[in-house]
């Protein structure tokens, strides 16, 4: 019965690695997510302020800002999916442990569905 197993110890030790640095970026990109997300906020005051006093010219600049955090929080996270992806595959095939992947939409979907019958 063929094993999912890597065949050498030097094939392991490099699957281990390759975990190791999946993982790691994986933690930098999600703190990167964080600090975007604070950015977006603090950014989305000020917005918020300038259109209450009508400031035209600082709500423009803010709102190209705004649209630039956005994007780079967003390349961020697909490169967060990515690495989980790779760490839940190199698990799988080193430790036969199944990792599952949740993204933003899936936990609404998950709740209580039978809360309405």
């Amino acid at each position: 019965m063929p094993s999912t197993f890597p065949r050498s110890r030097r094939a392991f030790n490099k699957r281990k690695l390759d975990l190791l640095a999946a993982e790691k970026g994986f933690r930098k990109s999600c703190e990167q997510i964080v600090l975007l997300n604070q950015k977006l906020t603090a950014l989305q005051k000020r917005y918020d302020a300038a259109k209450r006093h009508n400031a035209r010219a600082f709500r423009y600049n803010l709102r190209l800002r705004l649209a630039i955090v956005e994007g780079m929080r967003n390349v961020y996270y697909d490169f967060a999916h990515e690495k989980a992806k790779q760490v839940a595959d190199i698990r799988q095939e080193l430790f036969g442990e199944i990792v599952e992947i949740i993204t933003e939409g899936e936990d609404d979907m998950s709740g209580d569905t039978d809360s309405d019958s």
